[in-house]
């Protein structure tokens, strides 16, 4: 049944996502309503925001970016360390607008960082779960990203233990 589940949430939000129409949207600004409520439900995981303050206009859909951003998220603090931040940036890059979310916890493995948003892929230690996890969030994350012409890696951060997950999507241009 589980299974069944996920794959119908999958299979739903392909079938969205051909009819929908993107537009010009700030991404700054859905991302800032975004982090509001991080604040709000995840108050133990001390959510904490490094944006610009300009807008920093795509071409897209806020709800998908929105539905993109709460997987990230909660993945961020279920692998974070208690106490320690998640950090949620938003910045431009060249013609790219760039979002990275940090955490402070374990390491992803090296073998997993190109598959973490294939279908059915998942790094939780099974004997810690009460029942299977099956990896579907960062796929759809993954599917939304594709339909708004970006990419998502995840990768480990440098500076300390820890992983950052980082979309980049175009900036909308006339």
């Amino acid at each position: 049944n589980l299974i069944l589940t996920n794959r119908s949430e999958e299979k739903r939000l392909k079938q969205m996502i051909q009819t929908s129409e993107k537009e010009k949207i700030d991404l700054n600004k859905v991302v800032h309503g975004c982090f509001e409520g991080y604040k709000i439900a995840y108050d133990e995981a001390k959510c904490e925001r490094d944006a610009l303050e300009y807008p920093i206009l795509i071409r897209g859909v806020p709800e998908y970016i929105a539905q993109l951003l709460d997987k990230l998220v909660a993945n961020a603090v279920e692998f974070s360390y208690k106490g320690q931040p998640i950090t949620v940036y938003c910045h431009t890059m060249r013609d790219h607008a760039v979002v990275k979310i940090t955490n402070a916890g374990p390491f992803l493995p090296e073998e997993m960082k190109g598959r973490l948003f294939e279908s059915m892929i998942s790094v939780r230690p099974q004997g810690k779960q009460k029942q299977p996890h099956l990896g579907i969030g960062l796929h759809i994350a993954r599917i939304i990203a594709d339909f708004h012409s970006g990419q998502i890696s995840a990768d480990n951060r440098p500076d300390k233990e820890g992983v950052i997950i980082t979309l980049v999507v175009p900036l909308f241009y006339k």
